[in-house]
């Protein structure tokens, strides 16, 4: 095949991928400059690029291809760095020696060779299968550090006993997520049987501690969420490698995911905390792959009842990303979403709204409206205005989110169903209690039938509906609802994961609001003692539990071990959260009606009167909560002295 011809076919096979690859939503430039590097298709989606390249009418593969390719696909990722990460493809006709495809699995770089038989739609096809199925696994948190981002809010909060009319009850907010998805056994199965042939063959060719092979030894473990396995991989990483090799930095990354998503955040933080030295020791400290880590440990930080800490890195890391990316990026946008979740923990409601309305006008310049990413911080943005108050404005950014994602992902997605979720608690907040539980009803329905019985989000949503079904005053169905979220995850997760701890707390609060204070009372004081075990004694989850068994002490009439356990609650939140913090408050709130029950209304009173003025600064003067502790102090000082 002459020159011309040779370029003339590769140009009919790139526009013949370009077509193929949009019409399954990638988009794909041609020929593309980017300074020095002109690849022969740039294509991307969801933020996850593919560099390709083709070379056709040579006989036999040269290893320059795969270098090369490999040096532009990192080149790129430090030049522009998308959030999902770079990946290279090489197409080619030529024949491909076994050593040269053991080798390229050593870099980001995928060999689709095309044979003499094949037809060119048969091969486009396949190509566009690859393509798709490495942005699945971008999406998954493969073993390279710029997957493992994970950002985002989406767990049920702990219960607190209140003293409004439907309680305090969580509303969760969804939120990005880059970390391991869950996979179906049958594809889990496959996939580690694929991975292991692929290492008893590479280590044929290239011996048990080749870079390569420990890579895929890491892959494996990976698909198989096993500590040991990682464990395993990075100890023979660090004897045949060098400690600071990138490759012992992305799977001790993976690790830290993993020991997060189990619960074990203290261990997560420490590997996090050390992985991010080890980047800025290789990259530099601005690097997209410091400031991930540095990110993951802020998510860390947070999950530990750190949240102080946390809003510090999230806020240090939003002011580099701007710095470096400008404010117009989608990793900007990741940050302001962060930050802004963190500062709704920490209470700091009309800051975090601000971030969040400032996110949602920036993804929709860079997004669009219909974009996943603007109705995830739409979605967060309306649980910030749920938590203050502003259920009017709350209820509708959810009605819209809600009628977005039915459009754009349809009734049955995931995300589709949390915003429902969402938006019937916003209503039951409202005290439209009628309207707010069939819509859970049928969102559990949903969860069962596509995730089944006992896929986490199933539970989170059988766990809700217990929520309601205390807010609507079916206590005897919440009992009973809890109680099988409590087995299922005790048997799932074990007794010590926060999750199991969750439901403990609020088959605690079932039993505490159906007059059962004994049983609650001993509910709550085996949460509390795994709180401190796992989190420690300053986690807001164990000062929830805390002040849970202090509720439940003062309904058993013992009022001066009541009085001890909610003092010292009130203690340690204002040490941890501020005096403004809705917990705080709640905890002044607590230990005023204990002391008014046991007799001393005066000091009582006077508590009262503190968190009135916490109330006004936390959510306005005419709040409703605001309104109904300043009626009960006055009752109080109606009341005569014992």
């Amino acid at each position: 095949m002459r020159e011309n011809e040779r370029q003339q076919y590769e140009r009919q096979f790139l526009e013949r991928l370009s077509n193929a690859l949009g019409e399954r939503g990638w988009q794909a430039v041609l020929e593309p400059r980017l300074g020095d590097l002109r690849p022969d298709a740039l294509v991307t989606k969801d933020g996850f690029t593919l560099i390709v390249e083709t070379r056709f009418a040579v006989r036999e593969a040269r290893s320059s291809w795969v270098l090369d390719l490999a040096d532009h696909v990192l080149r790129f990722d430090r030049l522009l760095s998308p959030a999902a990460g770079t990946y290279g493809i090489l197409v080619t006709d030529a024949e491909v020696a076994s050593r040269l495809v053991a080798a390229s699995a050593r870099y980001p770089v995928a060999i689709h060779q095309r044979h003499p038989n094949q037809g060119m739609g048969e091969f486009i096809e396949e190509i566009c299968g690859a393509c798709d199925s490495l942005l699945i696994q971008s999406h998954r948190g493969a073993s390279t550090v710029e997957r493992a981002e994970l950002v985002g809010d989406s767990n049920i909060s702990s219960n607190k006993v209140g003293s409004s009319p439907v309680g305090n009850l969580s509303i969760a907010a969804s939120g990005f997520s880059y970390h391991t998805g869950e996979v179906v056994a049958g594809d889990r199965t496959r996939s580690a049987n694929e991975i292991e042939a692929r290492i008893e063959q590479l280590t044929g060719i290239l011996g048990p501690h080749h870079p390569t092979v420990l890579s895929l030894r890491s892959e494996l473990a990976q698909i198989c969420q096993s500590e040991v396995m990682y464990r395993e991989v990075i100890n023979d990483q660090l004897r045949f490698l060098s400690a600071d090799s990138p490759d012992v930095l992305g799977t001790k990354t993976s690790l830290a995911s993993l020991l997060a998503q189990k619960g074990k955040q203290e261990e997560a933080a420490n590997i996090y905390r050390e992985a991010y030295q080890q980047a800025v020791a290789i990259y530099g400290s601005n690097s997209q792959k410091s400031l991930i880590l540095l990110n993951n440990l802020a998510s860390a930080y947070a999950a530990l009842g750190r949240t102080s800490e946390a809003v510090d890195i999230y806020a240090d890391v939003l002011r580099r990303r701007e710095e470096e990316l400008g404010r117009d990026h989608p990793d900007v946008v990741l940050s302001q979403n962060n930050l802004a979740n963190a500062l709704r923990d920490l209470g700091q409601l009309q800051r975090a709204i601000s971030i969040f309305r400032e996110a949602l006008d920036t993804s929709r310049r860079l997004y669009g409206s219909d974009h996943p990413t603007t109705l995830t911080v739409k979605n967060n943005l309306a649980s910030a205005y749920a938590e203050s108050g502003a259920l009017r404005e709350a209820i509708g950014l959810y009605e819209e989110t809600l009628a977005d994602r039915v459009r754009v992902l349809g009734a049955d997605h995931p995300e589709t169903l949390t915003v429902r979720n969402n938006l019937a608690f916003a209503y039951m907040e409202n005290g439209d209690i009628e309207r707010g539980v069939p819509i859970i009803e049928q969102t559990l329905a949903d969860r069962e039938h596509l995730l089944g019985a006992d896929h986490p989000e199933t539970l989170s949503t059988r766990n809700n509906l217990a929520n309601a079904y205390l807010a609507a005053g079916q206590i005897g169905r919440a009992i009973e609802l809890h109680a099988e979220v409590l087995a299922a995850r005790s048997r799932l997760f074990g007794e010590a994961h926060p999750l199991t701890l969750n439901s403990r707390n609020n088959l605690g609060q079932a039993y505490l609001m159906s007059g059962d204070a004994g049983r609650s009372a001993e509910l709550f004081s085996d949460t509390l003692r795994l709180c401190r075990a796992v989190l420690g004694e300053d986690h807001p989850d164990t000062l929830t539990a805390q002040g849970n068994l202090g509720l439940a002490l003062q309904a058993e009439d013992d009022f001066d071990e009541a009085i001890s356990v909610l003092s010292d609650t009130l203690h340690r939140r204002e040490a941890l959260l501020g005096q403004s913090h809705p917990d705080t408050i709640q905890s002044q709130i607590d230990l005023a009606l204990a002391l008014a029950q046991a007799g001393d209304y005066q000091e009582g009173a006077r508590l009262l009167g503190v968190a009135e003025e916490h109330c006004i600064t936390a959510f306005g003067r005419e709040d409703e909560k605001t309104l109904w502790v300043r009626r009960a102090r006055e009752r109080l000082l109606d009341m005569p002295e014992r």
